[in-house]
């Protein structure tokens, strides 16, 4: 688990082009050349890529972009959080668990690779919604 996935690293390598390229376009060109990647593109890592860009856009993205990026994401939610962790992004962690995308099962999965990417704001959010939603169990120790 420690080590990044092939899968992880591709999506961060299309995350930082559609980084770059996104500071030489206004918001509203930026949506609409996604909209159109999203919906040409084979590629896995890029279309992940892409659907999480898209998805967090602001007014640019139509309703029904936003429903399809989210249903893509919401089928892939493990590589979607991951690259979140991995971008130390909790408030858009914690939207899509608030779209109830993942429950207890994957939040401790996400905390332990929050822990052991050493993402302190992601840590930090997940244990707080861990203990807000479902608590932390006592441990006990009989001899």
């Amino acid at each position: 688990m420690t080590e990044l996935s092939r899968f992880q690293k591709d999506v961060e390598v299309a995350a930082n082009a559609l980084e770059m390229r996104a500071e030489n376009e206004d918001a509203v060109t930026e949506a609409f050349h996604l909209y159109r990647k999203f919906g040409s593109t084979k590629q896995e890592p890029l279309r992940l890529a892409v659907a999480l860009r898209g998805y967090f856009l602001a007014e640019e993205v139509t309703d029904e972009e936003r429903e399809e990026y989210g249903a893509y994401l919401k089928k892939r939610i493990r590589p979607a959080v991951e690259r979140l962790i991995l971008e130390d992004d909790w408030e858009k962690i914690e939207k899509l668990y608030e779209n109830e995308w993942f429950g207890e099962r994957e939040l401790e999965v996400f905390l332990q690779l929050a822990e052991e990417w050493r993402r302190p704001a992601a840590l930090m959010g997940l244990l707080h919604l861990k203990k807000e939603k479902y608590g932390f169990k006592e441990k006990k120790f009989e001899l």
